[in-house]
This record gives C-alpha cells, structure tokens and sequence, in this order.
C-alpha cells in the first residue's frame, strides 16, 4: 500500500516519532494549537475575545435600564426585582412605577395617597378585576366583567337587581348598567356591550337594602362629602358630610341630606324593613347615630328635617370605640377597635336561631347590646338572617346560629349558640340568588391583618402547667409591662384619675370582650360609690 512506503518522512530528535497505525485503522489526527508560531493567530481572536467578555447591566445609563423595564408586564417587574440587589432598586423605582402607571391607565395624571403611590397605583390597576359565577345552568365556568376604565381599582361593590355598583379608591362610584342578561339555556351572562356611568365622585361608603335577595334593593345610599357654598359672613366654603339616595334602576337621584360640617362619617348601614328602615352612621371617633327613613316616600319631592339619634351601644358603652359594623333586616353587629364584638337582635325568632334560647332576650329594650365572648381579637364580620361570621386576627374562621341547611360549614346540620371554629380560610366574596362574585384588587397599603397563632392555641398542642411561670411569660414582658401600669396608676392625684386610667389599661391588656366588660362596669360602681371621696391627693393609707 502506498502509505507503508519506505519514502515515509524521517523524524528528528527533538520530537518523538509517532507509533506507525495499524493497517486496519486510519492514522490518528494532529491536532494544532491556534497560536503556535508556526500556523499564526486565529483569524478575528482578538475580536471574539472582546466578544465573548460579559457584559454587565450596571453600566447601561439608569435612565436607559427604567425605560426598558416600564415596559415589561407587572408580574415580570416583580420577579426581576427578586433577581439582585441592583434589579431591586431599579423595579423598585417610582419612575419605572409612574411610566408603568401611565401605559396601563393612560387617564391617570395625578398620584395617589401613601409612600409608594405611583407603585400603589400601577399595582391596583393591575390586579382590578370582578369575576363572577352564576349558580343556575349546566356550566359551571368564572367569568370577568366588564371593567370600568377610569377605575382607580377596586375598593367596594354591590350588585342590585339589575346592575352593579363599584367603589374605587379615589372615592369614585361607578355604575355599571344592564351588566347581567339570562342566555337561552337560562344561564346568567354577562353583557359585552356593557355601558357603565360615573354616578358620583367624593364617596366614602354606601349601602342597600341588607337582605340577600337582590329584588328589595330599590335605592343606593351613598355617603359623600360635598362643598357647601359660602355662607353669608364667610370668604370659604366647608365640606359637609352628606347622605344621597339613587334609584338603582336609573341612577337617578331622589333624597339628599346634609350634616352639620363637624360631624364626620366613614360607614354607613341599614335596617329594618322599607317602612321602619333605620339609616345607621359610624363616626371617625368610632361613635354610631341612627336616623329613621321611610323609604315609600323617598320619591315624593318634598323637604323636612331629620333628628340623628346617638345608638344606645354607644350611649350606655361610652368609652366603646367602634370600628366597623354590619347588619341584616333585624339585627346589627359592631366590632370595636379592640376587637370585642357586639350584638344587637330586633325579633325573638332570629335571636332564638342566634343563641339557642330566649331566655335574656327583653323585647321592649331590643337596642340593647349583646357582648360574644371570643377568645382573640375580631377584625372582620359577616352577617346573615340567622347565622353570623367571624374572623380573628389569627385568620380563623367562627359560625354561630341557624345551620338547618348546613350554612355554617361545620360538616352537620346542627346549630350553633356559640362562636364555633370552622376549619376554613378567610377570603372575601359576595353572593346573590343568581351569582356568586369575587373581588381582585391588591394594595400595597394593605399590611398583611393576621399574625402568626401562638403555640400554645394550636391544637394538639398541650396547655403550660401553672407551674411553668416562665414559659408563659418570655422575657418577663409582661411583668413589666403591669408594673408600668402601676406606676401610670399611683402617678395619678385623685381616685377619680386612677378609675380613667385603670379604664385605660384595662382597654389595653389582651382581655376577652366579657373580661373587659365586666372590669369596666366593675369600676363604674367604684367610682359611683365612691361620689367626691377621694378628690384630694393620696395619702400613704389609701
């Protein structure tokens, strides 16, 4: 063969021969280095190496890197944000939010409230969305409504007979008509061709009829603050608080009334029936007036004066400061800022489902209120004809009253005299006779509502011995806390002084609401006894 020829190339001593192959198989390749003075540089190195050097986003100009990124989708922002430290600070930038803020809602020009707005603002706009599900038909799909442009998210809404309402947070109230047609198999969809009209702007609250039944609520009551005109001897104008009454058909407005410029309100509730409706207001310093309204005469045009009428839970509990309230057409339910909660129940039958028994019910005093015994601080409610919810700032859940249809989640049939723990998780929703809806939009505002459950109320976790002082108290933080207490106390001049502040500390410790009922009315009789004892300095004995 040719290549076994005695003309085959000699080899030097400088470089070892190489093993001759095999017959059967082909020589092996010579591999040569690129930069081996013999053969050159490779062609264009020196530019595939300056090439191939990474490049970091930390020397692009910072104005550049924000315009690039105010064009990514929202959830795309957030998850680049999480990458590193520099991408943090950049997503996190309020100009990347305000560019973001304006490509999402274009009519947007003016920032919101709070330390983050345009961040806040882009972000409800974002997560704004209310679906709903019908509960008649063979399909059992979520759908999503129409959403009104020129919402600033989502804060509140009511659905009506006919239509719905939408709060949003710039105090907006939308309306949004001839939303839900019934399709030809029978099924509740929603219209695409939806039309929506700005009914209002400066809202803080409204409310309906308190029933389920959507057929009852004929009229929309909007609690709003308006200017007043200048009033003769002044150079401004005053905002008043004030309440309009619409026509849910039409939006049309039929009712108005107008408050004193120094009463401020933020909720606003009914109940009772359309005859005997009683319009409930919640102050900012957490007191409630009722007036009554007589809604067949609603559309009659004529003017008259109304008297409010402070609540009897907050003539009797003056120093009760209550938070939030709810209502049906025959009781009504306040959560304090402490988180007690109170009852109040108009007609024997509901209160015979509520508690199981009439025994203290009295019914020429039905405005009295009713104290439930929790073991934790409630923050939110939920109120029925004849069953109630509760959520603690733990996130669980309690039923009380009627569940002849199984409504209080319990796994049976039986009812609840007590607040009973359901295992479910809290989340917010809104149901009718024809559609169950549900609300979408996230604030950045919002703190998270629920800690974390102690250890020693999870269950299966056994209870300290009354032995294990230290276990109960880490730190001593409570020991300390009382002795300041004390001191606050013997700090004060007079008895009548010591009884305000006791009533003070007995409102900050972590009491249940029957503990802290009892220890305040407890030192409402000391101190009736006591009468004008004591107003002179303490002495050592005393």
């Amino acid at each position: 063969m040719d290549w076994c020829r005695s003309s085959a190339p000699t080899w030097t001593d400088t470089a070892p021969a190489p093993a001759v192959s095999h017959p059967c198989h082909p020589p092996p390749p010579i591999r040569v280095k690129r930069s081996c003075p013999s053969c050159g540089p490779e062609p264009g190195g020196e530019e595939k190496k300056r090439r191939g050097k990474p490049t970091s986003v930390q020397l692009f100009p910072p104005e550049l890197v924000d315009h690039i990124i105010s064009f990514l989708p929202v959830r795309d922002v957030v998850s680049l944000g999480q990458t590193c430290h520099y991408l943090h600070e950049v997503c996190d930038s309020e100009g990347v939010w305000r560019r973001m803020c304006h490509r999402l809602s274009p009519r947007l020009r003016k920032q919101g409230s709070g330390v983050r707005p345009w961040k806040r603002a882009a972000i409800l706009n974002y997560t704004k969305g209310l679906y709903f599900q019908a509960f008649g038909g063979r399909r059992r799909c979520l759908s999503k409504t129409v959403a009104p442009v020129l919402a600033h998210g989502y804060h509140r809404f009511l659905p009506t007979k006919d239509h719905i309402f939408i709060l949003d947070y710039t105090g907006t109230l939308f309306f949004l008509k001839n939303a839900l047609v019934s399709s030809t198999l029978g099924q509740i969809q929603w219209k695409r061709a939806c039309r929506y009209v700005l009914l209002c702007r400066g809202a803080k609250d409204f409310a309906s009829d308190p029933r389920g039944d959507t057929v009852y609520r004929k009229y929309l009551y909007v609690l709003a603050t308006r200017e007043q005109p200048e009033v003769v001897g002044t150079t401004h104008s005053q905002s008043c608080d004030c309440v309009e009454v619409y026509l849910q058909s039409n939006g049309q407005r039929v009712f108005k009334m107008t408050f004193h410029h120094s009463m401020s309100f933020k909720q606003i509730v009914l109940v009772g029936q359309e005859t005997q409706r009683a319009l409930l207001l919640l102050t900012e310093e957490g007191k409630i007036y009722s007036l009554a309204v007589n809604e067949t005469q609603l559309d009659q045009p004529r003017s008259y004066t109304v008297q409010l009428a402070l609540r009897k839970v907050s003539r009797c509990l003056p120093h009760l400061r209550v938070a939030c309230m709810a209502s049906n057409q025959s009781s009504t339910l306040y959560i304090t800022d402490q988180g007690g909660v109170y009852f109040e129940v108009h007609t024997p039958g509901v209160y015979r489902d509520l508690f199981g028994t009439l025994q203290a019910f009295d019914p020429t005093d039905q405005q009295m209120p009713l104290a439930l015994s929790l073991p934790a601080k409630v923050l939110f409610c939920a109120l029925g004809y004849n069953h109630l919810g509760l959520v603690d700032e733990f996130g669980r859940i309690f039923m009380q009253g009627n569940n002849r249809y199984g409504q209080l989640g319990t796994g049976d049939k039986m009812d609840r005299g007590e607040p009973t723990q359901v295992p479910l998780c809290a989340c917010s929703l809104c149901s009718t006779r024809e559609c169950l809806y549900v609300l979408s939009s996230h604030d950045i505002e919002h703190h998270p509502a629920y800690r974390d459950l102690p250890a020693s109320r999870v269950a299966g976790t056994p209870e300290p011995s009354l032995g294990a002082g230290a276990a109960q108290d880490p730190g001593g933080a409570v020991a300390r806390a009382c002795e300041q207490y004390l001191s606050q106390i013997h700090s004060c001049p007079t008895l009548q002084d010591r009884v305000e502040k006791m009533k003070e500390v007995v409102g900050w410790m972590p009491l249940m609401a029957a503990q802290k009922d009892f220890f305040w009315e407890a030192l409402d009789m000391l101190q009736r006894a006591a009468g004008g004892v004591g107003q002179g300095p303490p002495t050592p004995d005393s």
